[in-house]
C-alpha cells in the first residue's frame, strides 16, 4: 500500500475529483451517487479561496479535504478551516484521513496558521479518530439553513 498526499490538486485531477464528489455527496444527502461533475470539480479546483487537498492509495485518489486560509480576527493571524474530508468507504480504516489531515497541519505551520479547525456532523464516524489527534474546541457550531431543498 503506497499512500501519497497531494497538498492542492490541480485542473488536471478534477476527473478523479468528480468520482469522489459524487460518492460524498450520495452519502451525506443520503441517495445514490449522481454521474461525475467534473466541471463543477475543476471550478471548485480552480476557486481562488478554496484549497483542495488529495490522497492517492496505489495511485488511485481516494480521499479529499477541502480546506480555505483565513484570517483569524482574535489573534491578528491566519488560521485553517477544513470543510469537507472524505475517503472512499473501501479505503477507510488505512490512515488516509490522519494523512490527510496531518498535510493541512505541515501546511498551516507554513502559512503561519494559529489553528486548524472543522466541523462534524454528532454522529460522525470518523469522531473517534478526530477524539485521538485533535481537542475538541469549547464552542458549539450552530446552521441557519437557507435553502431548505439540502437537508443533511
Amino acid at each position: 500500500m503506497t499512500l501519497r498526499i497531494i497538498p492542492r490538486l490541480t485542473a488536471e485531477d478534477a476527473p478523479r475529483l468528480a468520482l469522489l464528489l459524487a460518492q460524498y455527496s450520495a452519502a451525506l444527502l443520503g441517495r445514490d451517487a449522481g454521474a461525475p461533475d467534473e466541471v463543477y470539480a475543476a471550478k471548485l479546483i480552480g476557486e481562488p479561496m478554496v484549497a483542495v487537498a488529495g490522497a492517492e492509495l496505489d495511485g488511485g485518489l481516494v480521499g479529499f479535504a477541502v480546506y480555505y486560509d483565513l484570517p483569524e480576527a482574535i489573534s491578528g493571524k491566519r488560521a485553517g478551516q477544513l470543510d469537507d474530508l472524505f475517503v472512499a468507504p473501501a479505503c477507510r480504516g488505512r490512515g488516509v484521513a490522519q494523512a490527510l489531515i496531518a498535510c493541512l497541519v505541515e501546511e498551516g505551520a507554513a502559512l503561519g496558521w494559529v489553528h486548524l479547525r472543522w466541523m462534524v456532523p454528532e454522529a460522525n464516524p470518523a469522531a473517534a479518530l478526530y477524539d485521538r489527534i485533535a481537542e475538541r474546541a469549547p464552542w458549539r457550531n450552530y446552521v441557519i439553513r437557507i435553502d431548505k431543498s439540502v437537508a443533511w
